[in-house]
């Protein structure tokens, strides 16, 4: 799905749960960047199922830099290997028979190789001051998309420094939001 449609299906969603946080609720604005939270986007269009992902890089790698030492080197090539695995961490409804198609990964502290796309593979500097995120984009096609109903989402497996996640859906049965905890990690619409 173009980021276009994406982003014009949940912009009402995002507005509509920015006014239901209530009077003295402070709503984090879109990007910010908290330690231990993230945010996923879901999109459901007739038989694909797109997801994009917004993490602080250290709820996936403990770290924010560019890897300077073997083992944040390591960190970086398992978390990789597990984001890019099929049936890993984001699991849409087994009878929808759903195969993914595309994994994309992109943060400013990592290069485009060490994430697995194609790209340069000059790295940034493990100096840079400042936070940074991991996006990413996963889509699937699904063969019986009548059966499609949820997604299992299990980050918090994989990367135990997240502990929760806002996400938002834009599907068959219009726009939703809910929190997704360790303890609670299937969002179904």
């Amino acid at each position: 799905m173009q980021a276009k449609l994406r982003a014009a299906l949940l912009r009402p969603l995002t507005i509509v749960c920015l006014g239901l946080a209530g009077p003295g609720v402070q709503a984090h604005e879109p990007g910010a960047h908290v330690h231990g939270q993230a945010v996923l986007r879901v999109v459901v269009d007739g038989n694909t199922l797109s997801a994009e992902l917004e993490s602080p890089l250290d709820n996936i790698l403990g770290f924010e830099h560019a890897p300077g030492s073997a083992q944040e080197q390591q960190a970086v090539t398992l978390a990789v290997t597990a984001l890019r695995k099929p049936g890993g961490i984001l699991l849409p409804t087994p009878a929808a028979q759903c195969t993914l198609q595309k994994v994309s990964l992109a943060s400013a502290a990592l290069t485009p190789t060490m994430l697995g796309e194609p790209g340069t593979a000059t790295p940034p500097s493990a100096d840079e001051p400042g936070h940074a995120d991991l996006d990413g984009e996963f889509s699937w096609q699904c063969a019986k998309p009548e059966f499609l109903h949820s997604l299992r989402v299990d980050l918090f497996l994989a990367f135990p420094r997240l502990h929760k996640m806002q996400v938002e859906v834009a599907g068959p049965k219009g726009q939703s939001a809910t929190t997704l905890t360790g303890s609670h990690r299937t969002v179904q619409w």
